[in-house]
């Protein structure tokens, strides 16, 4: 090894990934989707995420009521179950791994609580009003019931806890985050495993690191079910394709400035999904 390879990794073991300290954040997410019918469905949201750390590994997030900057009209009964949904987890108590990814939701047994309640005061009329309603809030009421795998597999949470190497042991400015799987978007209920490197650049004033992800495989039953019911229903070939791109900003204390990520799905040109995720620090 030499002097300038010291120097580099000397420069980066600064680095402490304390992003977490006590602060407000907004979260933007802006999506297009498409599913082969020529339309497509345009949608930004924005919420405020407070995150309150804890005791060792332990981190509390309390989250705001979502914000429609922009949608399609004809999704609003969708997004008036999806608002009832979220104020379930608007509150999260998190216990952390040692690399920073999320190892378990704490308060798991609240959220369920607290969405039992949602269900009998706010979403039975909807259940009455429409059946397709109360198909929607039955597909939720058993995704609560894996509550703690579901936000480990959002991609939005794993975007934010990202698997962070040990930053205090021969850290370098190039490498690799363990593999992971998130649930996919354009495949409801399907998980995709994905594979990202990373790579620091020099400020004078800040961190930087730029991600790149893609896909690698799928688990569960895929191929069986999605490539022959999409085949058939679409006549298109299944050709999957992921692309992920992020940009994480730090100031000089290692605290999360600022992140720009960018998902590509996609099975053609007719059938994709496109999602930026910006997250700010609030001063």
């Amino acid at each position: 090894m030499n002097q300038s390879e010291v120097n580099e990794i000397q420069e980066l073991n600064s680095f402490k990934y304390a992003w977490y300290r006590n602060g407000k954040y907004s979260v933007n997410v802006k999506s297009y989707l498409t599913l082969g019918n020529g339309k497509a469905n345009e949608t930004e949201t924005e919420e405020i995420w407070e995150i309150i750390p804890g005791e060792y590994k332990h981190i509390e997030i309390f989250i705001s009521d979502k914000k429609y900057i922009h949608f399609d009209a004809q999704m609003k009964p969708f997004y008036e179950i999806l608002d009832q949904v979220n104020k379930a987890t608007e509150n999260l108590a998190l216990l952390l791994n040692e690399d920073k990814t999320i190892e378990k939701v704490e308060n798991e047994t609240e959220i369920i609580e607290k969405w039992e309640e949602i269900k009998r005061k706010e979403l039975r009329f909807l259940q009455l009003v429409k059946e397709s309603y109360n198909e929607i809030i039955n597909i939720y009421d058993k995704e609560f019931q894996r509550i703690d795998d579901n936000i480990k597999a959002n991609l939005l949470y794993q975007i934010l806890f990202y698997p962070f190497p040990n930053t205090g042991v021969n850290f370098t400015s190039e490498g690799e985050f363990k593999e992971r799987e998130f649930l996919s978007t354009l495949f409801p209920g399907e998980k995709i495993v994905y594979k990202t490197n990373y790579q620091f650049v020099e400020n004078k004033d800040r961190f930087q690191m730029n991600i790149k992800g893609s896909h690698k495989s799928h688990t569960g039953d895929f191929d069986e079910i999605y490539a022959n019911n999409y085949q058939k229903a679409l006549n298109i070939p299944l050709e999957y394709d992921l692309m992920m791109e992020g940009e994480y900003i730090y100031n000089p204390d290692s605290v999360l400035l600022e992140i720009v990520f960018h998902v590509k799905e996609k099975l053609n040109e007719k059938m994709l999904y496109v999602c930026r995720y910006h997250i700010q620090l609030i001063p």
